[in-house]
């Protein structure tokens, strides 16, 4: 092992003290001190001295209380005698387990809590999802103890320790880069300064902003994941342009704000997978924000583990909460009650720890869930009935003059009826469509011109679509009525009427960001109900975490049923209509971007004439369009080229592909990371 320096050891607050090993940690913490495991790396032994300064000095660590029957500590592999220390001296009963598979064997009662420990790099979403979904069906209270390495859990644990230490005139702070303002205040609603609020002490620190594992948007500032001087790829290495203290890759020109440097005992991150702990599951890179968190102030983290989930008053909600006492981890499950998920929502502490205020005599604040986010919607049934078909030949009559061409034609006429009323089908699920994206456009809080003028270009087409099938369809029925008679052909305006309303769809979002992914799959399934529980649809093609397969099914005429493909980590992988077309779509992206470079990315789609409409686009973290390429018509594999920007940021960045069958949208997304590349340095 490495032989520390004991002169250079940062100076630390009474009750504090370093530790050269871990048998040295131990003895220590026995003694009745908090101990560190002092790192190789004394810069990031300065920032821990700080920390500790942060929470002041301690009182020597009471005598080990006996185990409680129902809360345990969970060691996994290597962190087993840190964690055994961490039950003895948190008063836990003790298992040791050699992988996280195992830990769904510890005898925990229901009711109880659990405090798994184990380095970060492997508590993935695929090892966690299995086993917070059983506890959560048994009313266990979970959170992780866990760092970056074996001092960084040890480092975990000194917090948790401290925070038991209370101070005097702690206050709480939200922190909303939606506005760009900050509230304090026992209800968390008296505004103050955001400048102030960032520079602050607080006892509670709530998060709520547009971000990712790495970054998020802070209104002026950009909330920065940097855990060292500077960002370091898997392997070590510098990545060019990278993150520094000084400098974020992701704001641009707002001003850095590491997340490790925001004074809190709490932290709420209420950003979309904020607490990605396995590096592999996002871009490998030094700089997260869980990791952030974990190597600064906060004693508890509780975050955002799934992508895209709804937030309303869940911040200001969880502030609550913890102001009025209630236990951490039973937080966190209110969060995931709220949301419908196991894993939504993920702890990084002491589950039965409670930061705030013992609550005063009187009721307890009851969490109740609020009906999901959805517009008020025309439901009415469109006229005549619909029916589903297959796409059949045209023509049965030539002429009764012509006594050689005269045939039975009946059943292709069928066929023809079949074929108009799948189109029919279809204009009225676009009819759907439109009045979902209308309704939330104006209802938004700033003017959709952009999507509002285009869905008069979609209404325009469906409606010359629709008055053409109809007109053709009459004809048919008559001609099957008499028994007899001329047979027209399917009108070819169809297509060119359905080319157009996608050419709008693709155009409205192409200058979209944050949440019209969101807002388009919404608009497609908002008049649906879940035809059962989610299904395993194998691993996420880039984290591995499990993806869902949820079937929607239409309770109105035109609401074609559908089929979305998730990951909770990484978000939509597909949401299609469940039609042939769109049932044989496939699409492969590249391994990873390299700026400046070409790459091509294929879609395979139905081998059939007149094809389908493919817009393909590379977005960034941000959800900007940084390409896209439009392929009216497309049939087979369609090959894209994408050209990558020179200056593309090194993240995980979206391919999407928009494939429209006649006026049946459907979405697919995949994650593909971005190699450094060669950025000039700042």
């Amino acid at each position: 092992m490495t032989i520390l320096d004991p002169v250079a050891a940062p100076d630390l607050p009474n009750g504090f003290c370093w530790a050269e090993d871990l048998t040295e940690w131990c003895k220590r913490l026995e003694g009745g001190r908090i101990a560190l495991l002092r790192p190789a790396d004394p810069q990031r032994a300065a920032r821990w001295a700080d920390v500790a300064a942060f929470y002041g000095a301690q009182p020597p660590l009471a005598s080990y209380p006996a185990p409680a029957g129902g809360s345990f500590v969970v060691g996994v592999g290597a962190t087993g005698q840190l964690a055994q220390s961490a039950a003895r001296v948190l008063g836990r009963g003790f298992v040791h387990v050699d992988d996280l598979n195992g830990a769904v064997t510890v005898p925990v009662p229901d009711g109880g809590s659990v405090l798994l420990t184990a380095p970060a790099s492997t508590c993935s979403l695929a090892a966690l999802a299995p086993l917070l979904h059983t506890w959560s069906q048994r009313s266990v209270r979970v959170g992780l103890l866990t760092g970056v390495d074996l001092p960084g859990v040890a480092f975990s644990l000194a917090k948790i320790l401290a925070a038991r230490t209370t101070q005097l005139e702690e206050h709480d702070v939200l922190l909303d880069g939606l506005t760009g303002t900050a509230r304090c205040g026992l209800v968390l609603d008296e505004r103050t300064a955001l400048d102030t609020a960032v520079g602050g002490r607080w006892r509670t620190a709530v998060v709520e902003a547009h971000g990712s594992g790495s970054h998020a948007l802070l209104g002026p500032y950009s909330v920065c994941g940097l855990t060292g001087e500077q960002e370091l790829d898997s392997t070590g290495s510098p990545v060019p342009g990278g993150c520094t203290p000084d400098r974020c890759r992701a704001g641009g020109t707002l001003a850095p704000l590491l997340l490790r440097d925001v004074a809190c005992r709490t932290l709420a991150l209420f950003v979309c997978t904020a607490l990605i702990l396995d590096p592999r599951e996002h871009y490998p890179s030094s700089v997260s924000l869980a990791h952030a968190a974990l190597e600064g102030h906060p004693a508890a983290v509780i975050g955002m583990v799934h992508q895209d989930l709804p937030v309303n008053t869940e911040p200001r909600l969880a502030g609550r909460l913890l102001a009025a006492g209630r236990p951490l981890g039973a937080v966190t499950a209110d969060l995931n009650d709220t949301v419908g998920r196991t894993s939504g929502y993920l702890l990084l502490g002491d589950p039965d720890q409670s930061l705030g205020a013992a609550p005063e005599p009187g009721p307890a604040p009851v969490l109740t869930p609020w009906p999901a986010r959805r517009p008020a919607l025309l439901t009415a049934p469109s006229p005549g009935g619909r029916l589903t078909g297959l796409v059949t030949r045209d023509g049965i009559w030539h002429g009764p003059e012509d006594p050689a061409h005269v045939k039975d034609g009946h059943a292709v006429a069928l066929g023809l009826r079949t074929e108009l009323t799948s189109w029919l089908t279809a204009l009225d699920a676009g009819a759907l469509f439109e009045d979902n994206l209308r309704a939330w456009a104006m209802a938004a809080d700033r003017p959709k011109n952009r999507v509002v003028e285009r869905l008069k270009v979609m209404r325009r087409h469906r409606e010359a679509a629709r008055e053409s099938a109809l007109a053709t369809l009459q004809l048919v029925q008559k001609s099957l009525r008499a028994g007899y008679g001329p047979l027209p052909d399917l009108p070819a305006e169809l297509n060119r009427h359905a080319t157009s309303w996608a050419k709008a769809l693709s155009e409205m979002s192409e200058h979209s960001r944050f949440g019209m992914l969101d807002q388009l799959t919404d608009a497609a399934s908002a008049t649906h109900t879940r035809s059962h529980r989610p299904t395993a649809a194998g691993p996420c093609g880039y984290c591995r975490g499990p993806l869902e397969r949820t079937v929607w099914s239409g309770p109105v005429p035109g609401a074609v049923e559908r089929i979305r493909v998730a990951c909770p980590r990484c978000g939509l992988v597909a949401d299609r209509p469940t039609s042939p077309a769109h049932e044989a779509v496939r699409l492969h992206a590249p391994g990873e971007l390299v700026p400046g470079r070409t790459v091509r990315t294929t879609v395979k789609l139905p081998g059939t004439a007149p094809g389908v409409w493919l817009t393909v686009q590379l977005r960034d973290r941000g959800r900007h369009a940084l390409a896209t390429h439009h392929h009216p018509g497309a049939v087979g594999a369609t090959p894209v080229e994408i050209a990558v920007p020179a200056d593309l940021q090194p993240e995980v960045h979206r391919i999407w592909a928009l494939i429209v069958d006649r006026f049946l949208p459907a979405w697919h997304q995949v994650r593909v990371p971005s190699t450094p590349g060669s950025h000039r340095e700042e």
